[in-house]
């Protein structure tokens, strides 16, 4: 179970706890118990600053690791719901029971509907990648077969899952002759009959067999996708050495995954060398 998924779960937990804690105390209140309310009260004065402390926390770090639009939330509904829950406990020790109700009412209605949008994320193309987190679901297949054609997908979102292991390696013993991505447009700007398309050499076939099998789920067939935060490489202004190094290493934000021990030099390369015939 990756850290994003045991962040989201962790913040789902602390939230029922902290719904369950307040709801027990306004029933107590609501059931005119003000009196072993008031014991409760003296008990646990401090768990209320401490669930509020613990729900902002994880959901801070579950906003983080996963950014819009998949947890579903933004600035405004969040501070609404801690002043909500703020001034339910206010309520709660002045002992107003009608008040205590609306706020509680309304912080848990505001939390259901955040968390309902964030579960039901309106976009076909894209696996729900929140509602498998939280349910345990497997991945989409479908979805991410649908995600990897060249037609027109909605813009880039923060990576959430690593992508898929790579599969066997490809056989490129026979290739005799190792061109660049550069060395091959050359070519065939030089050539007669020259047109924008690459030489198809067995390194660039190669690449492009690799990247379908570990890069077109996020980036597309075309390099335009652009799914759970990739870039367009097709706009990308890295050259050959600093992809390598992208690839190999992942990018800094771990948006993007190291397939560095997944996939050889050779073939990092090659998927390298396709990448740059991207336009």
């Amino acid at each position: 179970m990756t850290t994003p998924v045991l962040l989201l779960r962790l913040h789902a937990v602390v939230a029922l706890v902290v719904f369950l804690f307040f709801g027990y105390k306004l029933l107590l209140l609501l059931m005119e118990r003000r009196e072993p309310l008031r014991h409760l009260r003296a008990r646990t004065r401090w768990a209320d600053s401490l669930l509020l402390g613990m729900l902002v926390l994880s959901g801070v770090l579950a906003w983080v690791a996963f950014p819009e639009p998949f947890n579903g939330w933004n600035l405004f509904p969040a501070l609404l719901l801690c002043l909500l829950l703020l001034f339910f406990v206010r309520a709660l020790r002045q002992e107003r029971a009608g008040r205590a109700s609306w706020y509680l009412l309304g912080a848990l209605t505001l939390y259901g509907l955040a968390g309902a949008r964030a579960l039901s994320i309106p976009w076909p193309r894209q696996p729900n990648t929140l509602r498998q987190a939280l349910l345990g679901e497997a991945p989409d297949a479908a979805a991410l077969a649908t995600a990897t054609t060249p037609s027109p997908a909605p813009a880039g979102q923060a990576e959430t899952t690593a992508t898929p292991e790579a599969a066997a390696p490809v056989d490129t013993a026979a290739a005799s002759v190792h061109l660049s991505a550069q060395d091959s447009a050359t070519l065939v700007a030089a050539g007669p009959g020259a047109t924008a398309e690459p030489v198809e050499t067995p390194d660039l076939v190669a690449g492009k067999v690799l990247f379908a099998q570990n890069c077109a789920v996020c980036h597309g067939t075309n390099g335009k996708l652009g799914l759970n935060g990739a870039r367009d490489l097709t706009k990308s202004n890295l050259n050959e050495t600093g992809r390598i190094y992208q690839v190999t290493h992942g990018s800094i934000s771990k948006k993007m995954p190291a397939f560095q021990g997944k996939l050889t030099d050779e073939q990092i390369a090659q998927v390298v060398a396709y990448s740059l015939t991207l336009r």
